[in-house]
């Protein structure tokens, strides 16, 4: 649409109409996870070393990781991503008030 006309021509309004409400949505869609970032930046608390407990080796070092991550070898006795064991395990310690 060339810049510069007072008014659309009839046949285009709807489309007009529809581009703006296009790019309204899309306004909102960006502007929401930076209003949640910020937020979360001003208000929300600090993660821990794990937050999500996850049991890979990456997470079971300090952060920044040291030169040597680990003093000796490590051994890996379960799946990196084995959520499920630990949720049983919770919810065993939960329901058993270990």
């Amino acid at each position: 649409m060339p810049r510069r006309y007072p008014v659309y021509a009839p046949e285009f309004q709807v489309l007009n109409v529809l581009s703006t409400a296009g790019a309204t949505f899309l306004a909102i869609g960006y502007a929401l996870p930076l209003v949640y970032l910020l937020w979360s930046l001003r208000y929300g608390k600090p993660a821990g070393p794990n937050p999500w407990q996850a049991t890979g080796l990456e997470w079971k070092t300090a952060s920044p990781p040291p030169r040597d991550n680990f003093a000796k070898h490590s051994v890996v006795t379960e799946e990196p991503y084995n959520y499920d064991a630990q949720a049983a395990e919770s919810e065993f310690e939960e329901t058993n008030h270990v």
